[in-house]
């Protein structure tokens, strides 16, 4: 077999940093939207802070608008604000800092526009927050003989780390829902890989992921079953396709990423 994903566990750890620097990784639409590269600081070296696996992600817990002024936290000194999961773009432990490339949403009617966002967007540099370090890991282990990437916008930092990881001339699909410019965004494919940008519907999300997904567990697979990467994650409704997708190519879930990101707020 050309490639193991193995899964280590890490111990809980929350770390104290600051908001140190954020770059507008694509323009600001007119609602806001766009995407923010930030980076969290530590005054200390983050000892034992590692992120072997492409998809590796952490908490986020920030103070709440509009003073965004401290982290809340019980007696015990247990964070209670608000939080978000984002995956690890880079890091460097002994430099002590971690940088995330937040999502920023537009308002919704209520004028929402939803936790990490804004203050990733807004709040001054230097303002306070808390990382909860990675609960674990999936390591990829060897090369593949062939990879299906689908991801959405939250997917994209995970998307760039595996494309980086694979050799050149490995033969992959990357399907990517998203309406912001793939390239601005650092997605790039080499030569063998192609990139489906697949425009999303916001009543629908993953939806045009799962058509794609659907299609896929169709045809044969592009190389012998077990050694076909497939990453597929995004909105929780693109489980069910991926797991069809599995079954139809013989891959077992154990032998692959497909995870529910974010899940669809009701109306």
């Amino acid at each position: 077999m050309p490639f193991t994903l193995t899964r280590h566990p890490f111990p809980p750890r929350r770390r104290q940093v600051r908001l140190a620097a954020r770059t507008d990784l694509v323009p600001r639409a007119a609602d806001g939207a766009g995407f923010i590269r930030i980076r969290l600081q530590s005054g200390v070296p983050l000892d034992g802070f590692t992120s072997p696996g492409a998809g590796d992600h952490l908490r986020v817990f920030v103070p709440e608008a509009p003073e965004w002024a401290s982290v809340a936290v019980d007696d015990a000194g247990h964070p209670t604000a608000p939080s978000r999961t984002e995956t690890i773009v880079a890091f460097d432990a002994e430099a002590g800092w971690v940088d995330l490339d937040i999502l920023v949403h537009a308002a919704d009617e209520t004028g929402d526009a939803g936790l990490i966002g804004p203050w990733a967007a807004r709040a001054p540099l230097g303002s306070p927050a808390m990382l909860a370090d990675p609960k674990g890991s999936v390591v990829l282990g060897g090369a593949p003989v062939a990879f299906v990437l689908a991801g959405d916008d939250s997917a994209i930092p995970a998307l760039r780390r595996y494309l980086g990881m694979f050799g050149a001339g490995t033969p992959g699909l990357v399907l990517l829902e998203t309406a912001f410019d793939p390239a601005a965004l650092g997605v790039a494919v080499g030569p063998g890989v192609e990139l489906r940008v697949l425009a999303p519907d916001p009543a629908r999300p993953s939806a045009a992921l799962a058509a794609e997904l659907a299609a896929l567990a169709g045809e044969p697979p592009p190389a012998a079953s077990p050694d076909v990467f497939i990453f597929a994650c995004g909105e929780q409704s693109l489980l069910a396709p991926a797991r069809a997708l599995l079954a139809a190519w013989g891959i077992d879930v154990e032998h692959a990423v497909a995870k529910g990101y974010w899940k669809r707020r009701a109306d």
